[in-house]
């Protein structure tokens, strides 16, 4: 069994971290007053022009990012979007906020911190880095505000008012590298943990691998051995079958009868091993030539005259123009018997089944066998294609998974689907031959 593949894992990762990210937009919103509030406090007592319009341009930076987080929380966007959005629209509401509320000594400055951690873990390594260089740059904008004196009112008067709240150059260089320090630091240890948690997940899928894998080993093991013991019944049987013949030829009556029903049930015991070994040996290699289905259809056709008027049911095959399909002609009608049987033993009295060979868009070949039976019912529809799934009362349930592949082997499909009017219908696809394969001989005449 091939390891697990990058697309795979990175499937995991994407629905558990996002995920996560839902959980944090949840956070997000409930704490989307805490900016709008904060500002607000700055403006008592103050006057200043620019504060106002930066309070309401948080205002209104707040409502889009509350639009772009809605419209995220159902979405996988966490490993798969460029996210150009959301920073487009944080960056500034977070350099306005800490703007209006002093710059560096910003009381929210120390929420860059957390900020950078989450987004290394949520977020690839290189979109974490990327955010870390916004916050970096906000830093960055909050430091050249302050030391330029661009803003001589920058410190809210509920603060104290005035370019900075009475720290030194020393202390404030101080403060913007530990936090700057910390960003990266925190980009670093979110990354690690998302380095470790795809390691965790490659762990997980590979013993889980190694598990299936044993699994399949223990099941090729068992049928193999499953196959001998039923090939190794066959020979008994068959004694049993010609000693229950020639003993019939002497005895009349009840026990003569009694010998004809043992007959049958060695046959159908014989049948239902011959199913089994040939779905657990190993399909034989492919014999494939040009083969004409519609002629096929009539061959199988011929050969259920007398099953159909046992039953009282009609069998015709539907006349259309010649359908031909690259194929072993051998397996293909003993898909298209098992097929035909199903048919005759599920149609009520008086229907008729019909068989149709058209060729399909792609240059294929296609056989539909149609009865007006009672049909199957969607949940039961697909799983009587497993191996020991059935619908008859003394069915191996051997006889669809068999068919089905054979056809897969031909890089076809055996389906079932519900007959418009009540019924059933079996479709046979082949696909087209392949390019280098010129018209020949064909399989049938």
């Amino acid at each position: 069994m091939p390891p697990p593949t990058a697309t795979g894992i990175e499937q995991v990762q994407r629905e558990a971290f996002s995920r996560m990210f839902r959980q944090v937009t949840k956070v997000l919103v409930f704490l989307s007053p805490l900016p709008v509030v904060l500002v607000s406090l700055g403006l008592i007592g103050d006057t200043s022009t620019w504060r106002r319009w930066s309070v309401g341009a948080v205002l209104l930076l707040v409502l889009v990012g509350l639009g772009v987080v809605s419209s995220w929380r159902r979405k996988q966007v966490v490993s798969s979007e460029p996210g150009t959005v959301l920073p487009l629209v944080a960056f500034p509401l977070f350099t306005l906020t800490n703007l209006s509320l002093g710059g560096l000594e910003s009381p929210l400055i120390p929420l860059v911190v957390p900020a950078s951690f989450a987004t290394a873990i949520l977020f690839p390594t290189a979109r974490g880095r990327r955010w870390a260089g916004y916050l970096l740059a906000l830093l960055g904008v909050q430091a050249a505000v302050m030391w330029t004196g661009v803003l001589p009112d920058l410190v809210p008067q509920l603060f104290g008012g005035g370019q900075r709240a009475g720290h030194n150059d020393a202390l404030l260089l101080t403060m913007l590298g530990v936090t700057v320090f910390l960003v990266v630091w925190a980009n670093f240890i979110g990354a690690t943990l998302r380095r470790t948690f795809r390691g965790m997940v490659l762990t997980a899928l590979a013993a889980r691998d190694d598990v299936l894998k044993a699994h399949e080993e223990r099941v090729r093991t068992l049928t193999t051995l499953s196959g001998e013991i039923a090939h190794e019944l066959k020979n008994p049987l068959a004694s049993v079958k010609g000693l229950a013949a020639m003993i019939a030829r002497e005895v009349e009556g009840r026990p003569a009868e009694r010998l004809g029903v043992l007959r049958r049930e060695v046959d159908r015991m014989q049948e239902i091993l011959e199913g089994f070994l040939n779905f657990s040996r190993p399909l034989l290699p492919l014999n494939e030539a040009h083969v004409p289905l519609d002629v096929l259809c009539r061959q199988v056709a011929e050969l259920h005259e007398g099953m159909a008027g046992e039953r009282g049911v009609g069998l015709r095959v539907a006349e259309g123009p010649r359908v031909e399909a690259w194929c072993d002609a051998r397996k293909v009608r003993q898909v298209m018997i098992d097929v035909v049987q199903n048919a005759l033993e599920a149609a009520p009295r008086g229907t008729t089944v019909e068989l149709q060979a058209r060729t399909t868009p792609e240059g294929g070949g296609r056989v539909e066998v149609r009865d007006r039976g009672p049909g199957l019912a969607p949940e039961v529809r697909e799983r009587v294609f497993e191996p020991g799934v059935t619908t008859k009362p003394q069915g191996s349930g051997l006889g669809l998974a068999l068919a089905r592949a054979l056809m897969r082997q031909h890089g076809g499909e055996l389906s079932l689907r519900e007959r418009e009017g009540g019924g059933c219908v079996a479709e046979l696809v082949l696909p087209a031959a392949p390019a280098a394969q010129a018209p020949g001989k064909e399989a049938l005449s």
